[in-house]
């Protein structure tokens, strides 16, 4: 299982300021993929060394070259591999032999492309390990710093708007294994307005993956907010290291994770050689370690909008502001879809609006109504009062107005001062906005959107991360040796599991039946998942004659099965009535040693409702995975039957998380809940 390196961070810090570079392959053509990254860096102004590697020209695009690698005056920091898959390996050796510290490779054809390819890359990370340097790529498209000037890719973005397609620089930082895709972000983030500081493509990920880059993004002061998309979450463990760092250093991240299906996973592979992982399971550790998690790369720059104001509320609070109702309705929608709460605005307020508007309604969102499209003084006014009504979170839906000429002079100096006066209120306007107006509502501070809704459900996923963040940080660690008898390991930790006496007798039986006053029985085997199945279970059995039939019915179908089941036998146990819940242990192979939760009895595969949460956790996080659950509404009783003890519930999940670094996989389904406790009645323990 592979874990973060924090060690490796200033490796990575240098593939986007380095003191010295290399580009081999580089070409007197600025077009070619081999002259794009100098001619970037001599565009951008970068203030390091460069040295392009050009057997057949002693100068390139008017800076000196070197035959090779061999013949450059000193040890780069980076060399750029700007050459086709067939001559990478050759330069890696040569640049591995100089004392590079960091490989960019652009070439692709390795393990996107099966088997070869796969044999091919690792020898690549095999000379890459041999000579102490990191590698991104390959199959990636390189590193842009916008704040340093260095500009490792062949990106044709900056071409884009006749030659204007940089960004400003700014403080959110993008890594995406998927050049294109991380291209598209680099596009659409600068034409929302959104200034970068640093750009990573990570390709194949043979080294250096999206995880380093957030891991190095979270210790980076020119970083605020995080962009990520991937595809691969095989390195599970190492990534959610990653985003505790981010975490702890109060910085949120969104991340637009693809693969989420079995069939989406083969696409991914033959992509970037990524590894489908379980979507719930990503699901779920990301709402855990805070992630806005986005479903499209529109709703990732949605994420990223929010986010790049600079505030992370943490209650759900709204003050929200129309100018339509249309708009108004919009934002109610949402915000009840998505658990943020819109309170009453106090009385004395409001008619302090009405003076100045008498078509105002009294509830929130505000509806500014006809006269927000002809006096901008009582439109900026309904707005500046939003901003003074004490809510965390602000948001406002101004329609076209900023784009009429006669009313788009007087609306935007109150748009900009909006954010003035409290510095942990989070301001949002959806609207319509010319490209410079967009750009300098975004260096103000507003998060600006198109949609209303959209708006409202970004503010939403921001306000779950920011919860997350207010959490007591716990570090993510791997599984450590299984304790050999799970059930014994259980019972150290204070979890309660159900006798079970071995019934080979009528007599037997009733024994039990005597010492607890009602049982169930049921058939038991090592290989036995689903006695249901078997009509391997009778339950509720209270008096001699019901014990008996159980008794001859479970004897017949354990001489029918035994064959499939070796092994197979009676067992008995003492009835326990209440909720049945199913809770677990999954040491899975990327993330480590999670608990779980769901439904219990039959009802586990019928709902599919298992939540996930990686250990250690808090007990926000007991209750959120119970939460998750259909069961979870029964356990504060239900259609006439009783409360039953929940918090013994949260306490089990609890003492289960503790104890998951040394237990083996495992599921209690189901675990009794009852009035007062909880009992584990079935214990699986995975063989795998």
């Amino acid at each position: 299982m592979i874990e973060l390196d924090r060690s490796e961070a200033a490796k990575l810090a240098m593939c986007f300021a380095p003191a010295s570079a290399t580009i081999v392959g580089a070409s007197t053509n600025p077009m070619k993929f081999g002259g794009r990254a100098l001619k970037f860096c001599l565009e951008r102004g970068y203030k390091g060394r460069l040295y392009p590697v050009n057997a057949n020209s002693d100068v390139v695009q008017g800076v000196p070259a070197f035959a090779s690698v061999a013949d450059l005056p000193e040890a780069p920091d980076i060399a750029v591999i700007a050459v086709p898959a067939a001559q990478v390996k050759e330069s890696l050796v040569a640049a591995g032999e100089k004392g590079v510290k960091v490989a960019i490779v652009y070439g692709a054809q390795f393990a996107e492309a099966g088997d070869a390819g796969a044999a091919q890359q690792q020898e690549l990370l095999d000379i890459v390990r041999a000579h102490g340097m990191r590698m991104i790529g390959p199959n990636c498209m390189g590193v842009m710093s916008l704040a340093s000037g260095f500009v490792a890719s062949f990106s044709s973005a900056p071409e884009h708007h006749n030659g204007n397609g940089w960004p400003e620089v700014g403080t959110l930082s993008v890594a995406s294994q998927s050049g294109a895709v991380g291209i598209q972000m680099f596009a659409q983030l600068r034409d929302r307005g959104l200034g970068l500081a640093n750009w990573i493509s990570t390709g194949n990920q043979a080294d250096i993956d999206v995880a380093d880059a957030i891991a190095y993004y979270a210790t980076d002061d020119a970083t605020k907010t995080i962009a990520v998309y991937m595809e691969d979450a095989g390195r599970g463990l190492k990534l959610i290291q990653a985003l505790e760092l981010a975490r702890a250093a109060g910085k949120p991240v969104a991340i637009l994770k693809v693969g989420t299906t079995p069939l989406g996973g083969v696409a991914a592979a033959g992509h970037t050689a990524a590894m489908y992982v379980e979507d719930q399971l990503v699901e779920d550790v990301f709402a855990q370690y805070g992630v806005l998690r986005a479903r499209s790369i529109n709703e990732l720059i949605d994420l990223a909008a929010a986010c790049n104001a600079g505030v992370v509320p943490t209650s759900n609070k709204v003050a929200a502001v129309s100018v339509s109702g249309g708009g108004a309705v919009m934002i109610s929608d949402a915000a009840a879809s998505a658990g943020l709460e819109l309170p009453d605005y106090p009385e004395a307020a409001l008619a302090e609006l009405k003076e100045a508007n008498p078509y105002v309604n009294d509830r929130n969102p505000i509806d500014i109504s006809a006269p927000s499209m002809s006096n901008m003084a009582i439109t900026g006014g309904h707005l500046k009062w939003g901003t003074e009504r004490g809510q965390p979170v602000v948001v406002g839906y101004i329609s076209h107005v900023p784009l009429v000429p006669r009313t788009r002079g007087d609306i935007m100096p109150q748009l900009l001062d909006l954010p003035n006066g409290n510095s942990d209120q989070l301001v949002a306007i959806a609207g319509n906005f010319h490209d410079d107006d967009r750009k300098e509502l975004v260096q103000a501070g507003v998060a600006v959107f198109d949609d209303p809704t959209v708006a409202t459900l970004a503010i939403a996923k921001l306000v779950r991360a920011g919860r997350a963040f207010a959490k007591v940080e716990s570090a993510p660690v791997a599984a450590s040796a299984r304790a050999a008898d799970a059930r014994a390991a259980l019972a150290g930790a204070g979890i309660a599991l159900a006798e079970e006496v071995p019934v080979t007798s009528v007599e037997d039986a009733l024994e039990a039946l005597r010492e607890h006053g009602q049982i169930a029985m049921k058939l038991s085997a090592p290989s036995l998942q689903h006695r249901t199945e078997l009509a391997g279970v009778a339950t509720g059995l209270s008096d001699e004659g019901a014990v008996r039939r159980a008794f001859a019915s479970l004897a017949a179908r354990a001489a029918e099965h035994e064959a499939a089941h070796p092994g197979l036998s009676i067992i008995a146990q003492e009835m326990l009535n209440g909720v049945e819940m199913l809770i677990g242990v999954r040491q899975d192979p990327n993330f480590g040693p999670l608990v779980f939760a769901g439904s219990g009895g039959t009802m586990c595969e019928l709902h599919e409702d298992l939540s996930y949460r990686k250990t250690p956790i808090e007990r926000q996080d007991a209750e959120a995975i119970i939460d998750a659950t259909r069961a979870a509404r029964m356990l504060g009783g239900w259609r006439g039957n009783p409360a039953v003890d929940r918090a013994a519930l949260v306490d089990v999940v609890l003492r289960l998380s503790e104890a998951a670094p040394e237990l083996p996989s495992l599921e209690i389904n189901p675990l009794i809940v009852m009035e007062k406790g909880a009992v584990g009645v079935d214990l699986a323990v995975s063989r795998g």
